[in-house]
């Protein structure tokens, strides 16, 4: 019987030698990200962060590259509500519907420095709010942002008339060239923007990073504070 423990033996140490000199299974390789053309947006989980780069687990589940240079713009994604907002600030609102009845699903409260960035009112994609939960038929039609200022119009982007109705909040928001009546429904995420700095970018966060048209390297990434998902 000593033979054959033997080799037993003698077989049982050979497979755990060449299970431990296999290769082990690779990552799937990040896709590279092509703005060339037009304006990409990244919304998702932090997987690994570099001195030039981070990847990007998306909401849909692709594994992605996001360039970071020098000139990328870092904030905070900060929890934040209705009863916050005050006349004068500057706002962005992703939102659903048509022209005539726009429905927020999401609200995004600007800091001073940021006043004016992105204003208007133009086409968007499906926002982190909608996208984390695994998308669906609900999508964003419009992106629309402007300035609070109670009961006037100004041409630089205000929302005029900031009272209750029976959806939730109205906004009439102006900008530039025209204006957009938006109903904030109950429940609808409010977060704030605080800007912050690279050395706040970590693993296991949640983002929304934009590439913007004809550039190789985010202008601008929001990281969402104490596990806040970037709704954008």
């Amino acid at each position: 019987m000593r033979p054959i423990r033997t080799l037993a033996l003698v077989s049982a140490v050979l497979a755990t030698l060449a299970a431990c000199s296999a290769p082990a299974p690779t990552a799937p390789a990040a896709e590279v990200l092509d703005a060339s053309s037009s304006t990409v947006r990244v919304r998702g989980t932090v997987q690994a962060v570099t001195d030039g780069s981070m990847t990007v687990q998306t909401w849909d589940g692709r594994t992605v590259a996001v360039p970071v240079a020098e000139t990328t713009r870092f904030v905070w994604v900060v929890a934040s509500s209705l009863s916050t907002l005050k006349d004068g600030d500057f706002v962005g609102t992703a939102t659903t519907g048509p022209k005539t009845a726009l429905q927020s699903l999401e609200l995004v409260i600007f800091p001073e420095s940021m006043r004016g960035a992105g204003e208007g009112h133009y086409e968007w994609d499906v926002p982190g709010v909608v996208a984390s939960r695994g998308g669906g038929s609900v999508v964003s039609s419009a992106m629309t942002n402007g300035t609070v200022q109670s009961q006037s119009a100004m041409t630089n982007g205000t929302v005029s008339g900031n009272e209750a109705s029976s959806g939730g909040r109205m906004l009439t928001i102006t900008y530039a060239g025209g204006s957009a009546n938006v109903t904030i429904p109950e429940g609808t995420p409010v977060v704030r923007f605080e800007p912050t700095e690279r050395a706040s970018l970590a693993v296991g966060q949640k983002v929304y990073a934009v590439i913007p048209k004809g550039t190789t390297s985010a202008g601008f990434l929001a990281m969402g504070k104490d596990g806040v998902i970037p709704p954008m």
